[in-house]
């Protein structure tokens, strides 16, 4: 059918303030970038909570399946998860990783991270005390890499804890680009 369109609203009930469901109206970039930010800020907050899969009592909002802190977490993976969206983005809104690894498997210190754009500091900045080589975006302080690792990774995955180890959303990250390759869930299914 010529002529028609599809409007994705978000809805304003999932406690992100005014998310663009109002009226019909179409947001704009500045206000779906807005609502993205708010939405990352209400996810950012829930992190400092303490639920069952953090040694704390249960919490609804931060432990069960759709409660808060899972249905911020699919939003922000959908919105961040796309090829091509720079690891910045998804910092500014969501914070530092729980986790960054090298690969699903291996464990892999956040020191590590490339280039001073992806730590968040300026230029020559500092990631948890190693200094990053000078000269920009992707280049890695060598002389910290794991035993065995005498080039810089061309990935690294950023974790992001939904409920501790059991569940949580990654980002497979080019390493040199510092742009997001994939995005998807691991669950335990326990």
């Amino acid at each position: 059918m010529s002529g028609s369109r599809s409007v994705v609203l978000i809805s304003s009930s999932d406690g992100c303030g005014d998310c663009g469901g109002g009226g019909g109206a179409i947001p704009t970039m500045a206000t779906a970038t807005a609502d993205i930010q708010a939405l990352g800020e209400s996810f950012q907050e829930l992190r400092k909570q303490k639920g069952h899969w953090d040694d704390g009592d249960n919490n609804p909002d931060l432990d069960n399946f759709n409660g808060k802190k899972h249905e911020y977490m699919k939003k922000l993976g959908d919105h961040f998860g796309k090829k091509g969206t720079p690891a910045t983005e998804i910092f500014k809104a969501m914070g530092q990783p729980d986790e960054v690894k090298q690969t699903m498997d291996e464990a892999f210190k956040a020191s590590l991270m490339p280039g001073h754009y992806v730590s968040g500091g300026a230029p020559n900045a500092s990631v948890a005390g190693a200094a990053v080589v000078p000269g920009g975006s992707g280049e890695f302080n060598t002389t910290m890499m794991p035993e065995g690792h005498d080039q810089a990774p061309q990935v690294m995955y950023f974790v992001y804890k939904w409920r501790g180890n059991h569940d949580y959303l990654w980002f497979k990250v080019d390493a040199v680009k510092e742009t997001v390759i994939e995005s998807s869930w691991y669950h335990a299914y326990e």
